[in-house]
Parts: C-alpha cells; structure tokens; sequence
C-alpha cells in the first residue's frame, strides 16, 4: 500500500511540473537562446522541422556548432574535411544533447546544451 501511495504521488508530481513532452516545438522553444545561437541550429535544420535530424548531422560543424564550441560564436571554417567527420560529430552531438532519446536534437535539446557550455565557459 505504502509503494503503491509513493508511486501514485511520484507520477502525480510529474504531471504537475510538466516532464512529459509531446515532443512538437513551440514558439517559445528558442526563449533565451541569442539571435546568432538561433541561426546556427536553423542553419543545420536544413528542412525547417524544428529538428536536427541525423540527415542534418553533417551540417553541424559547417554551422558552427559542436561539443565544446560555444554557441553563436562564429567558428573557422575548416577546407577539406571528410564528411564522415562531420557526420561522426553530428552523432556524438546526439549523443550529449538528445535528451528525450529520439535520434534528433530539439531546439530545446540545442538551448539546453548552449546553456550548459556558457556555465562551462564562466567557470
């Protein structure tokens, strides 16, 4: 009975504070994120979904975006490089911004990885 009240509060809380995600993208999905930061995930959102899907993943380093790269900075652009590094990188991006664990990166996944990298960076 005790488990069954802890689980029932559990998931009302969860309701209550909103962890469930439909998964579309809203107007306010890019509140926060700066202009230049905005640009560069519509740069590698190469079909206006809303998401950096793994057909887009090559365009991230040629967008400027990357693991360590600080959002909406503008990065060297770098002659020559194979596409299957830019893919490779566009999959560990996946790997550390896809939280939701659809295979693609949200424009709330890219905020929320912008932020990270500025807390990283001021520290």
């Amino acid at each position: 009975m005790k488990n069954t009240f802890c689980a029932l509060a559990l998931l009302t809380t969860l309701g209550l504070i909103g962890c469930t995600s439909t998964g579309a993208s809203g107007p306010n999905d890019a509140q926060g994120l700066p202009a230049a930061a905005r640009a560069q995930f519509e740069c590698a959102d190469r079909n206006d979904n809303g998401h950096i899907d793994q057909s887009e993943l090559v365009y991230l380093r040629q967008c400027g975006i990357g693991e360590n790269l600080k959002c909406g900075e503008e990065q060297p652009v770098l002659e020559g490089r194979p596409p299957a590094g830019d893919f490779e990188l566009g999959l560990r991006m996946i790997q550390v911004t896809d939280a939701d664990a659809d295979n693609r990166i949200s424009i709330r996944e890219f905020r929320a990885h912008c932020a990270r990298l500025d807390r990283a960076h001021q520290d």
